[in-house]
């Protein structure tokens, strides 16, 4: 993934959260507007149900007043009036009557200003009704009068059986209507018409009151649907932010999943490359612990992750305190953005056995153009500086070689002319010249040493493949034991025969393993003290021992040639060192022996081994394939 693809899927990762909470505050606020107008809506309807309902019961009540004070007025009339006409006097009954005089009059008042200040809003039945109720009590006040001067029979009847003035008026229901030509038949007209009238006002009223009851329940019902009908269209819309909600949580989850994986991917990347460098990697916080190092640092050092993690860099770096030292100068210094690098030398020492040249270099851990810490690199450059040192010393070599072959050369057959002469001249002696003869013996023993040294020259300047003929690595062994049977008897040195006797027969260059292995044997020779032993030790190893332990590729295994003896031992720098041209520590050697020695087992395609110890003797041991 590019850059840019990733800031933009950070980007739109960025913008779901975002998404959501606005998706959310849209549902809540849907919710809230179809609540909030719903309730609305039916606190407006339950105010206009109320007030309706108050102005109907209002008026209703009213009618119901002027009704029933309508008919007791009309009973009381009739008392009075009935009571007059037989004689009896009638200032109580005509105090009642003007009291519910009053009380009507007062209640047709309320009724005149309720119904008609409210003319143009009320119900044109229910204005009609009042109009009719107020024409009719009118018109009845009026003929009140005139029916007071006559009195049925039935009524001075009535009033003589009553036991009670106060009960003449249940006689009179059963006093049936006058004549029209009577007064008192406008009396009992207009009576019928307050009462119808009075009647009429309850009953308009009473059919508005159940007419606006109903009206209310029709609105209350559509408020209802209509309240219905916004919670399914809220359900719908809320299912909608859900659902939509739901696919942008499935998209987070997609690509917080993809950015996490990628994530991953891009720190197993790094991690990959991190463990894989050669050079050691130590990663340091600001303050100096250690965060992180790669595998390199921990098999050079041979401790755990976990030992590291969160320690102090001085005491992840206890084992190299020059480079902790350094470190902590960079440490110290001021928030550099550039590397730094310096060239330690680690000399040996207890914990190390050889010294060691490394190149560090401490760079920031850059965070967003912010320093947190710092990266070590430490890169071991002793071997690139052997290997410089070697290439180096190769030219030289190569060098002097050309020159060496021509003097070899020139030199080589001067010295058989020289020998030839040395063995005439001893021919030529008496029995009387032995100081003579000693003399010439001394420079046999010096030309000898001369022609080796020509023969060494010579064969590294002409080097050889080996001639491979069918061959007993026993019998080669015995061969050098009787060639170097002359240094054996002056030293004293005694050769223990240690050979396996069921070794194969293998096909290799006799005459080059003889100079191996007389090379190998001087060696152990002028290494023993007088009267010393050197062991000579053979043995056959399978493939598998012969591939993994000797590093040695032999389908048919190979031969172990072991040269043990328990002299002087060699140093470490020898050790190191012993295959170098030119390196010695014998007094009079030339330092290529041990060179020829292995380059001719390189050509047989085997290995040398060097086990020594100082003061103890040394085991040198070759594997050979078969």
């Amino acid at each position: 993934m590019t850059e840019r693809n990733y800031r933009i899927l950070k980007f739109r990762i960025g913008l779901i959260p975002s998404m959501l909470a606005a998706c959310f505050i849209i549902l809540l606020v849907l919710i809230w507007i179809i609540g909030s107008t719903g309730q609305r809506k039916l606190e407006e309807l339950r105010i206009s149900a109320d007030e309706s309902t108050r102005a109907y019961t209002k008026r209703l009540k009213l009618a119901i007043d002027i009704r029933e004070t309508a008919t007791s007025t009309i009973s009381r009339a009739r008392l009075y009036h009935a009571a007059r006409g037989i004689g009896i006097p009638g200032p109580v009954y005509k105090i009642s009557l003007n009291r519910s005089k009053f009380k009507l009059g007062k209640l047709l008042d309320e009724g005149g200003k309720l119904w008609s200040a409210n003319a143009e809003t009320l119900p044109a039945e229910e204005i009609a009704a009042w109009r009719q109720l107020s024409s009719v009590a009118a018109d009845f006040w009026t003929v009140i009068d005139d029916a007071q001067q006559t009195a049925p029979l039935e009524l001075k009847e009535a009033i003589k059986q009553a036991n009670d003035p106060g009960d003449v008026f249940i006689e009179l229901s059963k006093i049936e209507a006058p004549n029209a030509a009577d007064p008192l038949e406008k009396f009992f007209q207009k009576r019928t018409s307050l009462e119808d009238a009075a009647d009429q006002l309850s009953n308009v009223i009473s059919a508005g009151l159940q007419k606006s009851q109903d009206n209310i329940v029709r609105i209350q019902t559509a408020s209802a649907g209509e309240v219905g009908r916004r919670k399914w269209v809220a359900l719908l819309m809320g299912l909608i932010v859900i659902g939509f909600t739901i696919w942008l949580m499935r998209s987070y989850i997609n690509q917080t999943k993809r950015q996490e994986r990628l994530k991953q991917e891009a720190q197993g990347r790094l991690r990959s490359v991190f463990d894989s460098l050669s050079d050691d990697i130590v990663v340091l916080s600001r303050q100096g612990e250690v965060l992180d190092v790669n595998q390199s640092f921990l098999r050079h050092f041979k401790i755990s992750d976990a030992e590291l993690k969160l320690q102090d860099y001085r005491a992840a770096l206890a084992q190299l305190p020059e480079i902790a030292a350094f470190v902590a100068e960079t440490m110290n210094g001021n928030e550099s953005t550039h590397r730094q690098r310096r060239r330690i030398e680690l000399k040996a020492n207890s914990n190390r056995t050889d010294s060691s040249l490394l190149d560090v270099s401490v760079s920031p851990l850059l965070v967003d153009e912010q320093t947190e810490g710092r990266v070590i690199v430490i890169d071991d450059v002793t071997e690139d500086e052997h290997v410089r040192e070697e290439l180096r010393r190769s030219r030289t070599l190569s060098a002097v070689g050309q020159i060496t072959a021509q003097v070899a050369h020139e030199i080589y057959n001067p010295l058989g002319a020289v020998r030839l002469n040395l063995d005439l001249l001893e021919m030529q002696l008496g029995e009387s010249d032995e100081d003579i003869r000693h003399t010439i013996g001394r420079l046999k023993r010096s030309l000898e040493h001369l022609s080796t040294i020509i023969m060494d020259l010579r064969y590294l300047t002409r080097s050889r493949d080996p001639e491979r003929q069918p061959s007993f690595v026993n019998e080669v062994l015995d061969d050098v034991i009787e060639l170097a049977g002359e240094r054996l008897e002056r030293s004293r040195v005694y050769v223990k025969r240690s050979f396996s006797p069921d070794l194969p027969e293998g096909k290799y260059d006799e005459q080059q393993l003889r100079k191996v292995f007389l090379n190998l044997l001087i060696n152990a020779i002028e290494a023993s003290p007088q009267s010393g032993e050197v062991e000579l030790q053979t043995r056959m190893i399978s493939r598998q021992e012969a591939e993994t332990i000797h590093d040695v590729r032999s389908p048919n295994g190979a031969i172990v040639i072991s040269v043990i003896d328990h002299g002087v031992g060699m140093s470490e720098e020898t050790k190191r060192r012993l295959f170098e041209a030119f390196y010695t520590t014998k007094r009079n050697g030339t330092g290529l022996g041990m060179m020829i020695t292995q380059e001719i087992i390189k050509k047989h395609g085997g290995r040398i081994f060097v086990e020594s110890e100082e003061g103890k003797g040394s085991n040198i041991s070759v594997c050979l394939p078969v």
